[in-house]
């Protein structure tokens, strides 16, 4: 039986003799067929690099992983932008060090040698093949997607399950029938996030890969290191593994932003609670900041040091101030009318303490508004007066 390919060209073959002879005495399909390149390594082709990308959408090349090598790779990479996929060919003991630095430079796939044919065309296939309704890969139409980034005036105040929740309440349809928001959740506390957990997702090691670049990465391999959820929102997990919270630069942060808010209609941000010079363009990108506190003292004051600090990098910042577990009381207490004036913000929501309902959201993988939870309504609410607020004028496009 035939394999229906879903592309049509020359794979350019860089190396691998053997493999090269098996795919032209047995074509790979109909529609694509195997060439060999003018030189055996991948380095040796970069000044053509621009040709090789408009001509063929698939490299596959052998190589020892040379420094030479991955820095070429890097390059194609960058310059194809998703249009031409790479993939490696190597010794099939070849050292998992190894295998991640092809990864980290940007390698689709990575094949031993001696790959059978059967399992050639299937990995070409998952190479060149984007899933489809899987996450968005395409500009959305309108203005640059909204940006509400989530801080907290203490470490335990609920900040990432108010992001969680968030995202997850504005991924819900509105009405049937109509489209659901794309939503993307993006977790920037390297250290110690888990935004992904309360999704049911586990890092995919892809966020780190993105910052062990020596480049800004593509705007395909951001949108690649997305994880989807079965709850309509889209995430980019914090590293597992321990990075400086130096590793990012505010070069990268601007583009990473720039390039979810073409594509989504809402990104949420999961801030980390220090004080660093790349969260200067995820400042200037934000329409609202969202502070999340509790209306004990200690924590409106750090709340106003916090929004100050965001400020100066910002002047007219919108903030939004939610009081986490905490029931809205009939009456505003001599606290909270001191608060208010102390950040001269008025709380916007009241999210109840649900402790049993959350420690169960948070093992089961599933936010809280997903259940029958006491914060469910809040949420919603929270999140449609999140989506018609208009956007500030003093936003600095990132």
């Amino acid at each position: 039986m035939s394999h229906q390919f879903s592309i049509s060209g020359n794979i350019l073959v860089v190396g691998a003799p053997d493999l090269l002879a098996s795919c032209q005495f047995t074509p790979i399909s109909a529609q694509l067929t195997a060439v060999p390149a003018p030189k055996s390594t991948l380095h040796e082709l970069i000044e053509s690099a621009e040709s090789i990308i408009e001509m063929h959408k698939i490299v596959l090349f052998e190589t020892g992983v040379s420094e030479a090598d991955l820095a070429a790779l890097a390059q194609f990479v960058k310059m194809a932008d998703g249009r031409t996929k790479f993939v490696a060919l190597v010794d099939e003991y070849l050292p998992l060090t190894k295998v991640r630095k092809l990864r980290v430079s940007g390698a689709a796939d990575i094949l031993p040698l001696e790959t059978k044919a059967e399992a050639l065309i299937q990995a070409l296939e998952d190479a060149v093949n984007v899933p489809k309704d899987v996450k968005p890969d395409r500009p959305r139409e309108g203005p640059a997607g909204k940006v509400f980034s989530i801080s907290q005036s203490r470490g335990g105040a609920g900040a990432t399950t108010v992001a969680v929740n968030l995202a997850a309440s504005l991924a819900a349809p509105i009405k049937k029938g109509k489209p659901a928001s794309r939503v993307l959740l993006l977790d920037l506390d390297l250290q110690f996030g888990n935004a992904g957990t309360y999704l049911d997702l586990e890092d995919n090691g892809a966020f780190y890969e993105l910052i062990a670049q020596d480049t800004l990465p593509s705007t395909r391999a951001i949108l690649d290191a997305v994880q989807t959820s079965e709850f309509g929102v889209d995430v980019l997990t914090a590293p597992a593994v321990f990075v400086p919270l130096t590793s990012i630069s505010p070069e990268f942060s601007s583009h990473l932003i720039s390039a979810f808010r073409e594509v989504y209609d809402y990104v949420i941000i999961d801030l980390p609670r220090a004080t660093l010079d790349w969260l200067t363009p995820v400042i200037s990108a934000t329409d609202r900041l969202i502070m999340v506190s509790d209306s004990s003292v200690p924590c409106i004051r750090q709340a106003k040091r916090l929004i100050d600090l965001y400020r100066e990098s910002r002047l007219g910042l919108p903030v939004e101030l939610v009081m986490n577990r905490e029931k809205k009381p009939l009456f505003k207490s001599e606290n909270v009318r001191e608060a208010e004036a102390l950040l001269d913000l008025k709380v916007v929501s009241w999210l109840p303490a649900d402790p049993v309902g959350e420690r169960r959201a948070i093992d089961l993988g599933r936010p809280t508004v997903s259940t029958r939870s006491k914060g469910r309504k809040t949420y919603r609410q929270l999140a449609k007066m999140l989506s018609t607020a208009p956007i500030s004028t003093s936003n600095v496009p990132v």
